[in-house]
């Protein structure tokens, strides 16, 4: 198989998978679509009253009798194609109902009768089948047998009115002859015609045949609950599948992974499953609670891996060592930019790397919130020019937030590789702020005194400020959340920081439900290799 082949393949199979997840997480709409369908068609079968249908067959048998003995103008020639439909609709006429109805007795009305009567002809064998439906088995046998009996007759006394008018005129044809003295072959003839037509008129022939009587129908042909539920059965299951591929398109967010780096373009370096939080703060805030926690207390602490492959996938992405500054935003607030940029931040100080975390978000700043920090001094006091870096720098007790394998020297070991510049006091101006000649100094000082700096900034849609600093930065992370990113949000996101010529790495996907997160290291499985 060439790579063409196996790239086709595959994306079948991935479009395979999405269809199946849709119908899993839409299963109670198809579920709840089948059941009511199911029931309305059961209730509206049960509900009914029960029909019968009977039905009797007559058959086209043409007398057989040469034109020339009957009479063309009487009897003209018509194919049975065209001849077998027209008597067809002459059974559904008051002319073969009112006999009919007179037969039924009962006062039977004929317009009554002519409601339950349907007919139906098939030209290959010239049978006309007359059917009749009510209420009442016996009644619809008996109907359709009056109405095949009624038009039997009526065929009867057309074709013994039109025998009876031939000879007539026959017989007055003969007399005339007689009287002027014709020729006695011509008489001979005329008298063998004469003779033919008495005879037929003796038979009293029709031109149709009852060949099969309407029988009493042992059961109604409707209602039949099993017959109906069934096809309900397979409608409610089109039509929930259907309302689900429906629901689908309609809701615009993104709730896998793969949607994710479909509509972004961009991979997901990290899966963050959703958890509520139990880190105590510290500082001015002592006792408050964080809604999303922040750390990795143990081994089994579930944002362990997540982070770690996070900071894996930048290692891949920083092969040239210029990958040094990162940029953490977001689209809409509370989707996790600064969990992500804090938690990003223990991360790499935990492998032995020296980290600056800035809190750039000049409009509502949490970082020092979360690692029970001060901010009386932060990231405004520097660039007002009233403190240096160094001063406004605050040591970050990684201890508190992460677990150690050897113990105090482990965490001693820890101490110094995480720093926190805060965002310091709120400014009236921090877009002009953060654009600044200055705030690429402080980034620039920043990088000289760390290994990383990881930079938190605020949304995307909410101001400006990401996309202005997004040129002192080294790289881009998107902080997104599944099942609330919708296809609009990831395309404006993807555009603005295109237009920016932001260099983004990838997306953090956050709220990925807890044992479904996709841990993979981008460039593992490179193209040539194994495994």
């Amino acid at each position: 198989m060439d790579q063409r082949e196996f790239a086709e393949e595959e994306f079948e199979t991935v479009d395979l998978a999405e269809y199946l997840a849709v119908l899993r997480e839409r299963k109670w709409v198809i579920l709840l679509s089948t059941l009511v369908v199911v029931a309305a068609a059961l209730a509206f079968s049960f509900t009914r009253t029960p029909q019968y249908r009977a039905g009797a067959e007559v058959i086209y048998q043409p007398m057989g009798t040469d034109s020339s003995v009957l009479g063309a103008t009487l009897f003209p020639a018509v194919r049975a194609d065209e001849k077998i439909p027209a008597d067809a609709r002459l059974i559904e006429s008051p002319r073969v109902a009112q006999p009919a109805a007179e037969a039924l007795g009962e006062q039977q009305q004929a317009a009554d009768l002519l409601e339950m009567v349907d007919t139906s002809t098939n030209l290959d064998t010239d049978v006309i089948q007359v059917t009749a439906t009510s209420a009442d088995s016996e009644e619809s046998a008996a109907v359709a047998n009056a109405f095949a009996q009624a038009f039997l007759d009526s065929r009867r006394e057309n074709i013994g009115a039109a025998i009876d008018t031939a000879g007539e005129l026959l017989r007055a044809q003969l007399e005339g002859l007689q009287a002027e003295g014709g020729e006695a072959d011509t008489i001979i003839a005329l008298r063998a015609r004469i003779d033919q037509l008495q005879a037929l008129s003796a038979m009293q022939q029709a031109d149709y045949v009852l060949v099969q009587e309407a029988e009493v129908p042992a059961g109604p042909f409707t209602p039949q609950p099993l017959r109906d539920g069934i096809l309900a059965l397979a409608v409610g299951l089109v039509l929930g599948v259907g309302l689900a591929f429906l629901l689908n398109f309609l809701d615009r967010r993104l709730k896998t992974e793969e949607a994710l780096e479909r509509e972004f373009e961009l991979p997901v370096l990290a899966s963050v499953p959703t958890l509520g939080g139990n880190w105590r703060t510290r500082g001015k805030d002592l006792g408050a609670r964080s809604d999303v926690p922040i750390g990795f207390p143990d081994r089994n602490s579930p944002l362990l891996e997540p982070f770690r492959t996070l900071r894996s996938n930048l290692e891949y992405y920083d092969v040239d060592g210029h990958l040094k500054v990162l940029l953490v935003t977001s689209g809409l607030p509370q989707q996790g930019k600064t969990v992500t940029s804090i938690n990003l931040a223990l991360s790499l100080a935990l492998s032995g790397q020296r980290v600056v975390l800035v809190e750039a978000d000049l409009r509502r700043p949490m970082s020092h919130t979360y690692l029970g920090l001060s901010n009386d001094l932060g990231v405004t006091n520097v660039l007002s020019g009233r403190e240096t870096f160094s001063e406004a720098l605050q040591l970050v007790r990684i201890a508190d937030f992460v677990f150690s394998e050897n113990g105090q020297e482990g965490k001693a070991r820890l101490e110094r590789n995480l720093y926190c510049l805060t965002s310091g006091p709120v400014p009236p101006n921090p877009a002009e702020l953060l654009g600044s000649k200055r705030m690429q100094e402080l980034l620039e000082t920043a990088s000289q005194a760390a290994d990383y700096v990881i930079v938190d900034t605020p949304p995307l849609f909410v101001a400006s400020d990401a996309i202005t600093m997004a040129k002192f930065t080294d790289g881009v992370l998107v902080a997104t959340r599944v099942n609330e990113t919708t296809r609009e949000d990831a395309h404006q996101i993807r555009t603005m920081l295109e237009r920016a010529n932001a260099r983004v790495i990838g997306v953090v996907a956050g709220g990925v439900p807890l044992g479904k997160q996709k841990y993979y290291a981008y460039g593992y499985y490179a193209p040539g290799e194994d495994g």
